[in-house]
């Protein structure tokens, strides 16, 4: 009886329940949608990405790299004769010196604002090769060298460079001091597929260096830097990179030793720090690894001068031992 009583009542009341928890069901809570994150993971610091990379140049020296990113001119004749296809030759001489005569199938892009330009074209041709960068006597060829195997490419250069009778010193040093053939007939710089950069902000500093070389070529002359150091030494800290015995036998007056290789990775910071204000000198025998040191610094930002032919050495008509008016020190 009361079952029936009160039917006509609940029956509204249940339908209204069961809408109540229909509509929570179409309705769900929905977890509030964390706010959109603008920031990213930084950047690599392009002065930490360059001091790396020329870390990493100089403390592969003596373990990678055998030869200091160097080749004799010999062994260049050789190998050209045995397997030219897995050389390409870039003449960093101006194009009148280039016109007169050059290694078979090299390309003139002359030291300067010229590789800059194509560094993209050189690093494409350079694929799964290794370039050889020659110039006059090796010094500028050294800062190329030095520079484009930072930027990724495999590059060493003519030890002594085309050399020969027109400079004077290498009569009978460098390709055409050696008497190896040459040819006038211009080599194109070939249209191949680009070739991914190794790091931008490399390339970017790398280019800048040659965009801006100094009438002086980033070097400084014998009779200037001796007349500089009688004047003002105070402005100037020199770094002599040959090894420790050479050193100790002579060198110049205040010069600081950091051999060649692995210890001018560990005394980077020591050489900026120490040359803060001042202009870096470095030298080591014939001006060629001198050159690579030179760039590299430059590109780290520490102003540099390599010594035009360096300090000298037995055989070596050149450089700054071989005047007897020049001061050496023990």
């Amino acid at each position: 009886m009361l079952k029936s009583k009160f039917a006509p009542f609940l029956a509204p009341l249940l339908i209204v329940g069961f809408l109540v928890t229909g509509c929570g069901q179409a309705q769900p809570t929905v977890a509030p949608t964390p706010p959109s994150s603008t920031t990213t993971a930084p950047a690599d610091d392009p002065a930490k990405v360059i001091k790396s990379a020329v870390e990493t140049y100089f403390n592969d020296i003596g373990s990678k790299v055998t030869n200091s990113y160097k080749i004799s001119e010999k062994d260049l004749k050789a190998e050209l004769d045995k397997t030219p296809d897995k050389y390409v030759v870039l003449d960093l001489r101006r194009a009148d010196a280039y016109a007169l005569g050059h290694i078979k199938g090299a390309i003139n892009v002359p030291y300067g604002p010229d590789i800059a330009k194509n560094l993209d074209a050189i690093r494409a041709i350079a694929k799964d090769k290794t370039l050889i960068v020659a110039c006059y006597t090796g010094q500028t060829a050294g800062q190329t060298d030095s520079l484009l195997n930072v930027a990724g490419i495999k590059t060493l250069s003519l030890n002594s460079g085309m050399g020969g009778s027109g400079t004077p010193g290498f009569e009978t040093r460098g390709w055409l001091g050696q008497k190896y053939p040459t040819v006038t007939e211009p080599t194109a710089m070939p249209t191949v597929p680009a070739v991914a950069s190794k790091n931008k902000a490399i390339d970017v500093a790398v280019q800048k260096y040659f965009d801006q070389v100094p009438a002086d070529s980033y070097k400084i002359d014998l009779p200037i830097m001796k007349e500089a150091l009688a004047k003002e030494a105070d402005k100037y800290y020199v770094v002599d990179v040959r090894n420790a015995a050479d050193f100790a036998k002579g060198h110049i007056k205040g010069a600081v030793n950091v051999p060649y290789g692995p210890e001018i990775a560990k005394n980077l910071d020591s050489i900026k720090d120490k040359s803060a204000g001042k202009t870096v000198v470095v030298y080591c025998y014939t001006g060629q690894t001198g050159g690579q040191v030179d760039s590299l610094l430059n590109l780290l930002g520490i102003p540099t001068k390599s010594l035009n032919y360096g300090f000298g050495m037995d055989g070596f008509t050149k450089g700054w031992s071989s005047d007897k008016s020049y001061e050496v020190v023990q």
